[in-house]
């Protein structure tokens, strides 16, 4: 049993004559006689009760033939939905975009959500808003469909690179002088505030410090950044800041002071899983991301 046998069936019930059929399907009449034959031949079931006696034969259906019929008509209706939305998914008319974002660098890309959904306005965009960590985790999982992640990125993930700035050392300006540039070094005796746990950055900073022979006295973690930097500004320690955010805070109230020895990083990524063929949805959103970031390509 197949569609073109389910179909011929129902063009035969509208039509009431198997050479209209036939016309309708362009097939000969035998080829529909055949085709509903073995369909009942199939089924083990007559179909059709056949009137004798008319020049031109009507065709009823047996209780069991109407059953079918009726399963028929939505077996033929799902499949056109399903054809429908392939096609759909094909021309990027409906569905959903699963994004992973993270806490520090989501901002980037607005421009590149609006430029989207003025292409794909039928596409709609799910966000997943977690450290790196998480992200890559549900990168994994199949949870998302793409993610920003800190580099280096694992091997299992294909990446653009979206931006790469030094950490900054943030303090109170009445703090700071003349001071051209701090080694991490330098920094041991400091009260650090840091990013949530989830945020691969974190771990970027700590074994730094580690490998200059210190660990850090961390006394708070948000996930916010200008909580963060609000702490600082009522001196209750430092942060390491990408200059991307060091340069959008007060200069009057804030140093954005280089980190030297070791410079430290923030290059983030827009990655996805390497062994798996992107979705056209998922096609559409890289190649606007890597126009948008072109610089770094």
């Amino acid at each position: 049993m197949d569609f073109k046998s389910l179909h011929c069936l129902v063009e035969l019930v509208r039509r009431q004559s198997f050479s209209d059929t036939a016309a309708a399907l362009n097939l000969t009449q035998p080829t529909v006689s055949k085709m509903i034959q073995s369909l009942e031949n199939e089924l083990g079931v007559p179909l059709f009760h056949k009137e004798n006696g008319h020049k031109k034969r009507r065709m009823e259906l047996t209780p069991i033939g109407s059953e079918v019929y009726q399963h028929a008509l939505n077996l033929l209706h799902e499949r056109d939905l399903l054809l429908q939305r392939i096609d759909d998914y094909r021309q990027i008319k409906s569905g959903t975009l699963r994004i992973g974002l993270t806490l520090l660098g989501s901002d980037l890309l607005g421009n590149s959500f609006s430029r989207f959904h003025q292409k794909w306005p039928e596409i709609q965009l799910s966000f997943l808003e977690e450290g790196s960590l998480a992200i890559g985790k549900a990168l994994r999982e199949n949870e998302i469909d793409v993610g920003q992640m800190l580099a280096p990125v694992h091997e299992d993930f294909e990446f653009i690179t979206l931006c790469d700035y030094p950490l900054m050392v943030i303090m109170p300006r009445e703090k700071v002088r003349k001071q051209s540039a701090f080694t991490l070094r330098s920094l041991k005796h400091e009260p650090f505030i840091l990013f949530g746990t989830g945020f691969s950055l974190n771990q970027t900073i700590q074994t730094a410090c580690r490998q200059q022979g210190f660990t850090p006295n961390v006394i708070c973690r948000t996930s916010q950044w200008n909580l963060l930097a609000d702490m600082v500004g009522h001196n209750m320690g430092i942060a390491l800041l990408p200059e991307y955010y060091a340069n959008k805070m007060n200069p009057e109230v804030f140093a954005a002071v280089p980190l030297v020895e070791p410079e430290i990083r923030w290059k983030l990524t827009m990655a996805w899983k390497k062994h798996q063929r992107p979705a056209p949805a998922l096609r559409a959103w890289l190649e606007i991301v890597r126009s948008e970031f072109v610089s770094f390509e």
